[in-house]
């Protein structure tokens, strides 16, 4: 009788790989070490989702407002508005409700201040607890007033226009007067006053409110009262080729010439210009000391001249 073929065994016997790894599950539950690694995840999960429900609770609580009493800034020159931060708040919309916990609020904070005329920029901001907001700041620094016909009205050494609010007639004495402009003021506060003719006698106010010696500045040691702009019927497109003049308030007359910035290549430069005038002041003092009203020409590559104004010819005689 034939046999029939023996059909494969089968192994009936159970894998212990799963009761092992099952083992080894167990084993690594015990250990403390595992189970706070096995946590974390899941508490910072929880922490967020209820952070989402209760942050807008804490973000409206009085302890975390931030008000313009709250905002510290770096101390102030006289012509800075004590309520610099209330305007700010109030001109930019910040309002009542803005919140520490707002994780915008340094950057909105920084615009906010940074459009306000007074602001030459932001350096940082920062938040403290309680609620505080610290700012460093750089404060806009008026070198000129250029008379209107209505007033007088302050500019930075960039031709920024300023406030004039904030200016007492005090104030305004201790600042160069910039003369003879023809142009209205193109932009607004905190922007520039869009003439190159007002840039460029800013640039020379910068220069005659540095230090003389030890006690006076250019402008006081040579007892000036204006800085005169040539005058033009239309805006010219730059400052390159304006000659410039510094009038005493005796009445004398300093021919300056170009802007402190020109690189025209006839023109003596800052430095020889200031050394002709510490020069002209150790030999006949400031001009209003003498007599006579002078005409002080500092610009020839030659060396200063100087001529009695009542000798000096007009424009109208010289055209006769």
């Amino acid at each position: 009788m034939p046999r029939l073929p023996k059909s494969p065994a089968t192994n009936t016997t159970p894998v212990a790989a799963p009761a092992a790894e099952l083992a080894a599950w167990r084993r690594a539950l015990r250990k403390p070490g595992f189970l706070i690694l096995l946590a974390a995840p899941l508490a910072l999960a929880l922490a967020v989702i209820s952070f989402r429900h209760i942050s807008p609770i804490l973000v409206s609580r009085p302890e975390y407002r931030i008000h313009p009493a709250a905002v510290i800034l770096p101390p102030t020159p006289p012509w800075i508005p004590q309520n610099l931060a209330e305007q700010v708040f109030k001109s930019s919309g910040l309002g009542t409700h803005l919140s520490l916990l707002d994780p915008t609020v340094s950057e909105r904070v920084a615009a906010a201040f940074h459009s306000h005329p007074w602001i030459e920029r932001v350096v940082s901001v920062q938040k403290r607890w309680p609620s505080r907001i610290v700012i460093d700041a750089v404060y806009r620094q008026p070198v000129a007033m250029v008379r209107g016909i209505d007033g007088f009205y302050p500019i930075d050494h960039n031709g920024i226009l300023l406030p004039a609010r904030d200016f007492s007639d005090t104030d305004v004495q201790q600042f160069p007067v910039i003369e003879q402009v023809t142009s209205n003021p193109l932009g607004r506060l905190g922007e520039p006053w869009g003439d190159p003719a007002v840039a460029a006698a800013a640039k020379l106010a910068e220069v005659l409110l540095q230090n003389a010696d030890e006690q006076r500045n250019w402008w006081q040691l040579l007892n000036l009262a204006a800085i005169v702009v040539p005058r033009n019927v239309t805006l010219p497109e730059s400052a390159e080729e304006l000659q410039f003049e510094l009038r005493t308030k005796g009445g004398s007359r300093i021919l300056w010439g170009r802007s402190p910035e020109a690189r025209h290549p006839g023109e003596i430069d800052l430095t020889r210009k200031l050394q002709r005038l510490r020069e002209l002041h150790s030999r006949f003092g400031n001009p209003d000391n003498q007599q006579d009203q002078w005409q002080i020409d500092i610009r020839p590559w030659q060396g200063v001249r100087r001529d009695i104004l009542s000798s000096v010819p007009t424009k109208d005689s010289a055209k006769n």
